[in-house]
C-alpha cells in the first residue's frame, strides 16, 4: 500500500536516510491505525447499553423499538465497521505519502435530509472542539510530519494525515445517518465524542516521541507554510483589546448581536450555544498571563494550572481545615478512591440540606468545606481514622472546584427556594464525577456539564407563579431524583436527563417566543397610540390657541375632530391621503365659525354642504349612529347660524397619555425622578441589537441573565426578558445607561451556565491568590 518517491536513488547515504523515514513512516502509520481503532472497541456494547437505559425512560415504545433494533444491526456490523475505520485512517497516510489531495468532499450547495445536516453539524463541532483542544500538539507535530516528507523526497503542502478530522470523517462515513434514529444519532456521537480525546493525545504524544527519537524534531527545520499562517501569527479578532478607534467603534463584551435569532445570543455561547472550544476566552487569557506549566505538550494545561491555583487558594483560607498531610501530598498514606466513592454514594441519598444551607449562606462555611465534613462523617461512620488516611491533594481539588462552582452558579443566577432544593441534591453526584473525571470541568459536550446547564435554565428566575413555570420545575425535580437514585458510574444518566429537561425547555421557549412577541406587540401598539395622540394634541391645540370660537365647534374640534384624527393616523398613518382630509376638516370649521361671525351667510351656507360628508364620516369613526350624527350637524348649524353666537377661546382636555409605569430597577440607577446617565454610555446603549445578553444585578449583588428581546422602532426602547423570556424591563437607551452606570447593569455576551460560573471560578481563585493578604470569601 505504500507509494514510495523513488526512495532508493541517490547516494547511498541519502538511500539510507530514506529508507530510515520510510520506516519511521510506518511505525506512525501502524501505530495510528491500533490506537484509533481502539474508539470502536467495545463501542457498540456500550451503546447497547445506553440504549436500554433510555427505553426505560422513554413513554414512547415504538421509538425504543426502533432504537434497539438499529443498535442490534450496528453491533452486528461492528467487524466490518471496524474494518473500514481502518482502512480510512491508512488511506490518509498513502494520501499523504503520494503527495496527492485527498478526493473532493460533497458538493456545498447538495440538499442535505435533517439527519445527514445534523452529522455534519456533528462532526463540524467534534472537529473544530480537537483541532482547538490539541493545537499545541498539531503544530508540533505537523513540523515534525514536513521533516519526515523532506527526508523522503516529497514536496509540496501536506495535509496532517493525523489531524482530528480523519478519525472524526472516517467515523461520520460508516453510516448513513438516516438509517439511524435521531436519538440514537446523538447517542452515537456523543460517545464518540468522549472516547477520542483520551485516545488522539495518545497518538500525538507517541507520534511526536517517534519522530523526535528518529531526529526530527521541529528544531532546525524551516518554518513550513503551517506555521507561517496568518492564524497563527496573530490574535484572533475577536481577542483584540483597546485601540484607538475603540470609543468610536464600541461593541459589548462579547460582540453586538448583528441580527435577531434564536434563543441563542451572537457572539456567545448561550444557553442552547453548541459545545465548541473547550477553554473560554478568559480562560485563554489566563493560561497566557500564568505561562506554560511544566506539562507534557499533550496534557490540557488548564488542569496544572487549575491545581497550582487551587493549591494557593487553600493555602490563604484563614479557616481552613485541612490536615498538612493532605495539603502537600506528604506524610503518609492518603484515602483511597474506592473508600470515597463509596461514602459519597451513602451520601447520594441523605439529605441535602447541609448543602443547601451553604448555598444559600445560612451555614457561614464554604460550600466546600461543607462537603469535606460530611464525607469525613461518612467516613468515621464506616470506622476510617481520618486523622492518619487524609485526603489526597487530587481529591482536595475536586471536592473544591464542586463548592467553588456550585455556589458561583447559584450566585450567578436568579435561584429561588425549590431550585436550592434541586440544587442540594445535585452536590454530592457531582462530586463523584469530579473525583473520577475532571475533563467536566472544561469538556462543554460532558454530559453533567449539559444537565447542569438546563436545570439551571429552567430554574432561573422561576417562581412557579404560572401553570407552565411549575410543570416545569417539577419536571426538574423529576430529573434530579432520578440523577440522584440511579447515578453509580454510567455518565449516560446525566445525558438521558440533561435531553429530557432540553426537550421541555425547548417547549417553553416556542411558548416564551410567543409570549414575547404578543409583549412587543402590546407595547408597540401602545407606543403608536401615544404618538397619534401627541400629533394629534399639536393638531388641536394649534386650531384653538388665541382663536375665539363657539362653543358647538370647539367642542367638535376637542372631541370628535381629535377622535377621528387619531384614527385616521393610526389606521392610514400620519402621510395618508385619509388623514390629511381629515385635518382639512378641522381647518374648514375653523374657516366655517370665522366666515360666520363676520356674517358671510352665502359662504357658511356652501361650506356647511360640502362638509355633509366629511362629517358624517368624521361622527361615525366616533361611534355615533345616523341619529345622533344629523343632531350633531345640527347643533352645529344653529351655533354657525348667528353672527352673534357667543364666542371665546378654549383650553384644549389633559392630554391622555398612558405612559407605561416606570419599572422598579429604574428607581434603584438613581433614586430620584431625574435620571443621571453618562451620553457615551447612552450612545452605546443604542448600538445594541435584539438578542444580546445582560447581566441584572439586584439589591444583594446577586446576578442574573437577561436578554433583549425588542427595540421599539418609535422610541427606541428595549424590551428585556430573562431566560425564560419573561420580562423584566422596558427602558429607554439613557435608561439602560443610567443602570450600566449604578452598577445595576453589564452589557455583556452571557454563556452557558456552567460557562458562566467557571469564569467566577477563575476570577475568585486568582483574585484570592494575586492579594495574599486577604481572606478569600467563597
Amino acid at each position: 500500500m505504500t507509494h514510495h518517491h523513488d526512495i532508493g536513488a541517490g547516494s547511498g547515504t541519502r538511500a539510507g536516510s530514506a529508507r530510515d523515514a520510510a520506516r519511521v513512516l510506518e511505525t506512525l502509520r501502524h501505530d495510528a491505525v491500533t490506537a484509533l481503532g481502539g474508539v470502536l472497541s467495545g463501542f457498540w456494547s456500550t451503546i447497547e447499553e445506553q440504549v436500554r437505559l433510555a427505553a426505560l425512560a422513554r413513554h414512547d415504545y415504538m421509538v425504543a423499538q426502533e432504537e434497539r433494533m438499529a443498535v442490534l444491526d450496528l453491533s452486528q456490523r461492528a467487524l466490518e465497521l471496524a474494518t473500514r475505520f481502518r482502512a480510512a485512517i491508512e488511506a490518509e497516510f498513502d494520501l499523504w505519502l503520494a503527495d496527492r489531495p485527498g478526493p473532493p468532499g460533497p458538493d456545498g450547495l447538495s440538499l442535505m435530509s435533517e439527519g445527514q445536516l445534523e452529522v455534519h453539524l456533528a462532526a463540524q463541532q467534534i472537529i473544530e472542539l480537537m483541532d482547538h483542544q490539541f493545537m499545541h500538539p498539531l503544530a508540533a507535530l505537523g513540523d515534525r510530519l514536513d521533516a519526515l516528507a523532506q527526508r523522503l523526497g516529497i514536496e509540496g503542502i501536506h495535509a496532517n494525515p493525523l489531524r482530528p478530522e480523519v478519525p472524526v470523517r472516517a467515523f461520520m462515513r460508516l453510516f448513513h445517518a438516516d438509517e439511524l434514529p435521531a436519538g440514537l444519532r446523538t447517542l452515537v456521537f456523543n460517545q464518540f465524542d468522549k472516547r477520542l480525546p483520551g485516545i488522539l493525545g495518545e497518538v500525538y504524544a507517541r507520534a511526536n516521541a517517534t519522530l523526535d527519537a528518529a531526529g526530527m524534531g521541529p528544531a532546525g527545520v524551516a518554518p513550513s507554510s503551517r506555521s507561517q499562517s496568518p492564524s497563527h501569527s496573530a490574535p484572533p479578532a475577536g481577542r483584540q483589546r483597546g485601540g484607538r478607534g475603540a470609543e468610536t467603534a464600541w461593541v459589548p463584551d462579547g460582540g453586538v448581536v448583528e441580527h435577531a435569532g434564536s434563543d441563542a445570543p451572537a457572539g456567545s455561547a448561550g444557553p442552547d450555544a453548541p459545545a465548541g472550544a473547550p477553554l473560554s476566552a478568559e480562560l485563554l487569557d489566563l493560561l497566557a498571563a500564568h505561562g506554560p506549566p511544566q506539562a507534557d505538550p499533550a496534557t490540557p494545561r488548564y488542569r496544572d494550572l487549575v491545581r497550582t491555583q487551587l493549591h494557593q487558594w487553600r493555602a490563604r483560607q484563614a479557616h481552613a481545615q485541612i490536615p498538612e498531610a493532605g495539603a502537600d501530598g506528604a506524610g503518609g498514606q492518603v484515602l483511597g478512591m474506592s473508600q470515597l466513592l463509596s461514602v459519597a454514594r451513602m451520601l447520594q441519598g441523605d439529605d441535602p440540606a447541609p448543602f443547601a444551607r451553604a448555598l444559600v449562606g445560612d451555614d457561614r462555611r464554604r460550600l466546600g468545606d461543607v462537603i469535606r465534613d460530611e464525607l469525613m462523617r461518612g467516613l468515621r461512620e464506616l470506622g476510617v481514622d481520618t486523622e492518619q488516611t487524609p485526603l489526597s491533594p487530587e481529591d482536595d481539588d475536586a471536592i473544591d472546584l464542586v463548592g467553588i462552582l456550585f455556589q458561583a452558579l447559584f450566585d450567578a443566577n436568579d435561584l429561588l427556594q425549590q431550585a436550592r432544593d434541586v440544587y442540594g441534591r445535585l452536590v454530592v453526584p457531582y462530586v463523584k464525577v469530579a473525583l473520577t473525571d475532571d475533563s467536566m470541568f472544561n469538556q462543554r459536550a460532558h454530559p453533567a456539564r449539559r444537565l447542569l446547564d438546563a436545570v439551571t435554565e429552567a430554574c432561573d428566575g422561576n417562581a412557579g407563579e404560572t401553570p407552565q413555570d411549575r410543570d416545569l420545575l417539577d419536571q426538574t425535580g423529576r430529573v434530579v431524583d432520578r440523577v440522584v437514585e440511579e447515578y453509580e458510574s454510567d455518565q449516560a444518566v446525566f445525558a438521558l436527563a440533561a435531553a429530557e429537561l432540553r426537550e421541555r425547555l425547548d417547549q417553553q421557549r416556542r411558548r416564551a417566543e410567543v409570549a414575547e412577541r404578543r409583549a412587543a406587540e402590546s407595547i408597540h401598539g401602545r407606543e403608536r397610540l401615544q404618538q397619534a395622540r401627541r400629533s394629534v394634541d399639536d393638531l388641536v391645540a394649534s386650531r384653538l390657541a388665541d382663536r375665539p370660537l363657539t362653543a358647538a365647534v370647539a367642542f367638535f374640534l376637542d372631541r370628535h375632530w381629535r377622535h377621528h384624527l387619531t384614527q385616521t393616523w393610526l389606521r392610514n398613518g400620519p402621510d395618508s391621503a385619509r388623514h390629511l382630509a381629515a385635518i382639512s376638516v378641522g381647518d374648514a370649521m375653523v374657516q366655517v365659525d370665522f366666515d360666520a361671525a363676520h356674517a358671510l351667510g352665502s359662504a357658511v351656507a356652501d361650506e356647511l354642504l360640502a362638509l355633509q360628508e366629511p362629517l358624517a364620516e368624521c361622527y361615525s369613526s366616533c361611534g355615533l349612529d345616523a341619529a345622533a350624527a344629523r343632531d350633531a350637524v345640527a347643533r352645529l348649524i344653529a351655533a354657525l347660524a348667528m353672527p352673534d353666537t357667543p364666542r371665546s377661546v378654549h383650553v384644549p382636555q389633559a392630554a391622555d397619555i398612558d405612559d407605561d409605569a416606570p419599572d422598579p430597577a429604574l428607581r434603584l440607577a438613581g433614586g430620584h425622578d431625574g435620571l443621571s446617565f453618562d451620553p457615551t454610555i447612552a450612545a452605546r446603549m443604542r448600538q445594541l441589537r435584539v438578542g444580546q445578553w445582560l447581566r441584572l444585578v439586584d439589591d444583594n449583588g446577586r446576578e442574573s441573565a437577561a436578554r433583549v428581546a425588542w427595540i421599539s422602532p418609535i422610541t427606541q426602547r428595549l424590551l428585556i426578558v430573562n431566560r425564560r423570556g419573561v420580562r423584566r424591563m422596558v427602558v429607554s437607551p439613557e435608561e439602560l445607561a443610567a443602570l450600566v452606570g449604578a452598577g445595576r447593569a453589564v452589557v455583556r455576551a452571557v454563556d452557558a451556565p456552567f460557562d458562566e460560573a467557571m469564569k467566577h471560578v477563575w476570577q475568585q481563585l486568582n483574585a484570592a491568590n494575586d492579594a495574599p493578604g486577604e481572606v478569600a470569601t467563597a
